[in-house]
This record gives C-alpha cells, sequence and structure tokens, in this order.
C-alpha cells in the first residue's frame, strides 16, 4: 500500500495595498515523517507579514480571516491532496466505481485492484464466450488467484460487476 501522502500548506502576506493568499508547492511526504514541518517556513512568513496591509475597511477582514486560515490549515498539516494524486493514474470508470462501492469493499480492495478487476471483466466479456454473471464472477476468481488475491468473496464480485454496469449504463445515457 502506498504511504505516500501530498499536501500543500497556505501563505498569507498583505503588505500596503497587495495582498496575497495562496497555496505553496505540493510537498510529497513519506510515511512517518512529519505533516506539520514543511509548512513552517509558510506559517513563519503569514505570522510575520499577515496581519500587515493598508487597504479598504471591509477587507481588512478578509487579510485577517486569511492568516488565521492559514495558520490554522499549515499547523494541522496542511492541505491533502492524496486523493486527488492517486486518481490521476486511473481511469474514470475506475475512480467511479470504487468510490460508489459499499463501504465493506471500499476497504478490502484498492483503485489498483479495481482497476484490475475491470480489466478482467472486459477480457471475459470480449472474449465472446457465454455472459452470465456466475461464468463472469468464476472467469475473476480464477485471475484473482494467479495474482494472489483471494479475499473477495463471490458477493463482492457481484456488487463490482453492479457497479461496473451502472457505470456504463450511466455512460450511455
Amino acid at each position: 500500500m502506498n504511504t505516500t501522502r501530498f499536501r500543500t500548506y497556505k501563505i498569507s502576506v498583505n503588505f500596503f495595498l497587495i495582498s496575497i493568499y495562496s497555496n505553496s508547492k505540493v510537498y510529497e511526504i513519506t510515511n512517518g515523517k512529519s505533516t506539520i514541518l514543511p509548512g513552517l517556513k509558510y506559517s513563519l512568513l503569514t505570522i510575520v507579514f499577515g496581519w500587515w496591509g493598508f487597504g479598504l475597511p471591509w477587507k481588512a477582514f478578509q487579510k485577517y480571516k486569511n492568516t488565521l486560515t492559514a495558520l490554522h490549515i499549515n499547523f494541522t498539516g496542511g492541505e491533502d491532496y492524496t486523493k486527488t494524486f492517486t486518481e490521476m493514474d486511473f481511469s474514470e470508470k475506475t475512480i467511479w466505481v470504487y468510490n460508489n462501492l459499499n463501504r465493506d469493499l471500499y476497504t478490502k480492495t484498492n483503485l489498483e485492484l479495481i482497476d484490475i478487476l475491470i480489466d478482467l471483466y472486459t477480457q471475459y466479456l470480449l472474449s465472446g464466450k457465454e455472459i452470465t454473471t456466475e461464468k463472469i464472477i468464476m472467469h475473476l476468481k480464477e485471475n484473482l488467484k494467479k495474482i494472489n488475491v483471494l479475499h473477495l468473496r463471490t458477493t463482492d464480485l457481484k456488487e463490482l460487476i453492479t457497479k461496473i454496469e451502472q457505470f456504463e449504463f450511466r455512460a450511455t445515457k
């Protein structure tokens, strides 16, 4: 399982009439590393320069709000973009099927496994063999054994097939 997390941090700088409220670059943080440390430099800049600035009185509240929001986000470990970056490697179909599984099956799988299962399902459909849910499940189980995935039950595979068919029905509308 991938233990890398992707985080961004906020910066709020106000100097006279110029106000900047922005994200930092994306930081790749491996398991066991602090998610707060990379954001400290942005927090320090925000603490020093986030409160200052002149301008319209009703904009002053926004400057203080941005400063406090940036500090809160940075000191709670930044904004998590792990899911977004992970999903970039997969098709819309894989992501939709994975995100719409029931909780039990969702915790038993990951995007990589769902992608493999969708490929196996498609492979069976294109094989020209008789298409029944039972035969598709047998095909999935046989191929999952080859890659040593033994924890999925028949009911799990039935749900997966249902979700794939729901996606395809959605796509044809």
